[in-house]
């Protein structure tokens, strides 16, 4: 693979951000950060440790606090030919990660996928992926939770899954309840300013439903399930499988049938799509969850977890 360029975002990260870079820094041939505002010493430890000067960003309560615009901003101002993005809590295998560099170029389609493994506390690990290495030239889409799919699929290209490629997330956990009001907040604005962006009905439905807040879950989950938005082909599916077991657990086994059966037919019909191909979690649980239906243990469907 040729030379990779690092991009980061970072405010505030002084626990973190040496561990972080310590062990991969040197593996790239340019490293942007843009930091939004830190009153710690984040960017003195990035000069004193690395000899990197942070970029200033800002970041606005007009735009839902949405970081997709210094994201693209961090990209373009690398000039190599393949990007890395990470958080300042994420840590990299550097024997892993020099392997993936390693790679040639030519064998390799848009963008790599890495598993992206969550530590909750307690020995509790939510396993995900994430893409997080792509060709310059593509940019994050969104005002939360903002990603490059959307980018690859409007350019008609593509992403696979790399075994080598594994990111460990250590969240501060003692920041979650003001973390979740933020959170909350950032969703609602974004649905208000772009309400046909129909990916964030799956990430305020999943906090409704991390909240007991049932109804207000399936009002969002049902938009994606019947819409089904040819952009956010996984998104759509995990609403129909929380939908589904929100509908078993309050007594409407038909309905839950019914949402399984168009979820599996939906899953058939998108299963090349490069982001529904390297998913390890949507096919099974959909088929289980069908035999469970089938066998009237309704009660039995549980939805697997997420880190947010």
């Amino acid at each position: 693979m040729p030379d990779t360029g690092l991009s980061m975002m970072v405010k505030n990260e002084e626990a973190n951000i040496v561990a972080c870079l310590s062990p991969i820094v040197d593996l790239f041939s340019q490293v942007v950060i843009i930091d939004t505002g830190s009153t710690d010493r984040t960017r003195e430890l990035l000069q004193e440790h690395f000899g990197i000067t942070a970029l200033q960003g800002e970041i606005h309560a007009q735009e839902c606090f949405t970081l997709a615009n210094q994201r693209n901003r961090s990209f373009d101002a690398l000039k190599t030919p393949w990007v890395l993005t990470l958080d300042a809590d994420e840590r990299i295998d550097r024997d892993g990660l020099k392997a993936v560099l390693a790679l040639d170029d030519r064998d390799l389609p848009s963008g790599l996928f890495g598993g992206w493994d969550t530590d909750m506390g307690e020995g509790d690990v939510v396993q995900d992926y994430k893409l997080c290495l792509f060709r310059r030239g593509h940019h994050h889409r969104g005002f939360v939770h903002d990603t490059v799919q959307p980018s690859l699929r409007e350019a008609g290209e593509t992403a696979n899954w790399s075994s080598q490629l594994r990111l460990h997330h250590y969240p501060d956990l003692s920041r979650r309840q003001a973390k979740d009001a933020r959170y909350e907040w950032r969703l609602a604005c974004a649905q208000s300013r772009d309400p046909q962006w129909l990916r964030y009905c799956w990430f305020s439905g999943y906090m409704h439903y991390r909240q007991g807040r049932l109804e207000e879950a399936r009002h969002q989950f049902e938009q994606l399930h019947r819409q089904r938005p040819a952009g956010f082909p996984v998104e759509s599916l995990n609403a129909s499988m929380v939908l589904a077991c929100i509908h078993a657990s309050q007594g409407r086994r038909s309905a839950a049938e019914a949402v399984l059966e168009d979820a599996i037919a939906f899953h058939d019909q998108v299963r090349d799509d490069f982001e529904v191909r390297i998913n390890f979690r949507l096919g099974p649980w959909l088929h289980e969850a069908a035999q469970m239906a089938a066998s009237g243990n309704h009660e039995a469907m549980k939805p697997y977890g997420f880190a947010y």
